[in-house]
């Protein structure tokens, strides 16, 4: 019997910014980085670690996404042979706010992260599909996500400290704001350095587990709203 632990993480992003209107008329932010990480561990003699449906479905959407959650596979291969395997997904997003600190001095008053809940799946099932991004952290330290990066050379874990608890477990298609004021006010300040945010599941199980069950999600249109107010 042979465990292993591998994990990947890439990094791609991209910044826009818009400006809504003329002077102390709200940022609305778009990501400069986006990425996905999968801690994965698995018990398999004959195929090795394989991706799950979750990352194909996350490379199948090719836009500026995010996988979110855990899934689980538990079978035979034959009579002596079992196979395992166990995804933990993160996903991570960082906004450059760095126009908030620019002359003239800005108030920031209130920053609301916005996401739609793009698609997902849930074994067993609850009836209808709800997102299973349930917290919210903040990142850390810099770090990558898929999919870009070396997969053999990237840590498997976006690491970050809890931010917010109990995030929207709204059905597939809903559009999500939360509120991220103290923050974007900390970052803008300069009090705390931005990392970004993490997205967390609601579960986070390590080992091999004997099951089939999953819960992830994509969540995807994330944008950062930040109204603001000068002197």
């Amino acid at each position: 019997m042979r465990l292993r632990i591998r994990g990947f993480w890439v990094f791609f992003g991209w910044a826009l910014v818009l400006f809504l209107g003329g002077c102390g008329s709200p940022y609305l932010f778009g990501p400069t980085k986006v990425g996905s990480s999968v801690h994965l561990e698995f018990q398999d003699e004959g195929r090795g670690g394989l991706g799950g449906d979750a990352q194909m479905a996350l490379y199948e959407r090719g836009t500026e996404s995010v996988v979110v959650g855990w899934e689980h596979f538990f079978g035979y291969d034959d009579d002596f042979n079992t196979r395992i395997h166990n995804h933990i997904y993160r996903g991570g997003v960082q906004f450059n706010v760095g126009l908030l600190s620019e002359p003239p001095a800005k108030t920031v008053t209130k920053a609301t992260l916005n996401y739609t809940i793009q698609t997902g799946t849930e074994a067993p099932s609850k009836g209808f599909i709800e997102s299973c991004a349930t917290k919210l952290l903040l990142a850390k330290e810099d770090w990558h996500g898929i999919p870009e990066v070396d997969i053999a050379k990237a840590p498997d874990t976006i690491l970050g400290d809890l931010y917010k608890d109990g995030l929207s477990k709204s059905p597939l298609g809903s559009k999500v704001s939360v509120d991220v004021t103290d923050a974007v006010k900390a970052w803008a300040s300069g009090a705390k350095t931005n990392f970004g945010f993490v997205f967390v599941g609601s579960t986070e199980e390590y080992g091999l587990i004997k099951n089939n069950d999953k819960c992830w999600t994509l969540l995807g249109d994330l944008t950062l709203r930040v109204d603001y107010t000068k002197p």
